[in-house]
């Protein structure tokens, strides 16, 4: 805790006051750290190791999550709500997972409770609150996934699941699903034109650019605000909505690689198209652009998540025909 001196007063012994952090701190805190340790590992999959060190708020060191149990909400936390829900994986071959989380799509998750009952009430409070949660997904033994910001949209405690779904600015995603709104409602919900098109580019962009540090590919920016999540085969010509399919680039270098003046050959290394290497301007440009020739990509550190050479090869090849 971080720890004010009140002035000693004539004929009195001095004072203390322990300032403690408020529910609103803890979480903006929560959430800053987060970032940071996926920005620091260059990846969102992060071991149990990381998270189990916790983060400071006002001087006081506060868990993210805890091995126990799946719900959590630290004690530092007074307003009823969990900070962060864990999905694991089975830690030896042959055994199965303890809960059966399901994807319902882009960016939706059902996420089962608690059987025993013992901390889904942190879940309704979160519901109630639409507080954001921090989702740890498993992913292999002691390594999870980091999705953040999402929130609970809907519970159904007959199914014993809530669903959760990932938000892109920290603020809860529309459409609001009600209470026992699952299963076909709730995917008819979110298949139907324009809303779905926003869910799918926000849930894309959050996961690619975590998946990438939160730092640009080509040249380390860590400045999320300055990155977008390209798609190496667009949408309109069929590209998957995966990681992937996917680079986190900053937005001078996702046009340059939409527009063909740079391209990224299967291997991951750069070229720069006839145009820009004849082009001659100041230091932005020199560093911004030129120097990129012949570097490779930074690419996630799990495997899963980097990008699939065949679809950077169909890229490369189209930056191929254009150079001719």
């Amino acid at each position: 805790f971080y720890k004010v001196t009140l002035p000693t007063m004539t004929g009195s012994s001095s004072n203390s006051l322990k300032i403690h952090a408020s529910n609103e701190e803890i979480r903006a805190a929560a959430g800053a750290a987060i970032r940071q340790l996926v920005q620091f590992r260059g990846t969102n999959v992060i071991p149990w190791s990381d998270i189990e060190t916790g983060f400071t708020a006002r001087n006081q060191r506060i868990k993210f999550a805890s091995k126990a149990v799946g719900i959590f909400k630290p004690k530092e936390l007074d307003d009823g709500a969990a900070l962060s829900i864990k999905q694991v994986l089975p830690s030896r071959t042959g055994r199965t997972a303890p809960y059966d989380d399901r994807e319902l799509g882009s960016g939706i998750v059902a996420y089962s409770l608690e059987k025993s009952g013992r901390d889904n009430h942190l879940l309704s409070e979160a519901f109630r609150l639409q507080s954001p949660l921090i989702f740890f997904r498993g992913v292999a033994d002691a390594r999870y996934e980091v999705v953040f910001p999402v929130f609970i949209r809907a519970i159904d405690l007959a199914k014993g699941e809530a669903i959760i779904v990932l938000a892109d600015n920290g603020e809860a995603t529309e459409p609001t699903i009600v209470a026992g709104m699952l299963s076909e409602p709730i995917n008819k919900g979110y298949s139907i034109g324009e809303r779905k098109t926003r869910l799918h580019q926000r849930v894309f962009r959050q996961r690619v650019l975590f998946a990438y540090g939160l730092k640009c590919a080509l040249t380390g920016l860590p400045i999320p605000q300055l990155l977008e999540a390209v798609h190496i085969i667009p949408d309109a010509e069929g590209g998957e909505a995966s990681i992937r399919n996917g680079i986190a680039l900053s937005s001078l270098h996702h046009t340059a690689y939409e527009l063909n003046l740079l391209g990224i050959d299967p291997d991951g290394h750069v070229h720069l198209s006839d145009t820009v290497k004849k082009t001659k301007d100041g230091p932005m440009f020199e560093h911004g652009l030129l120097q990129l020739e012949g570097t490779r990509l930074r690419i996630p550190t799990f495997e899963p998540h980097r990008p699939n050479p065949e679809f950077l090869a169909v890229k490369f090849d189209e930056f191929k025909r254009l150079q001719t």
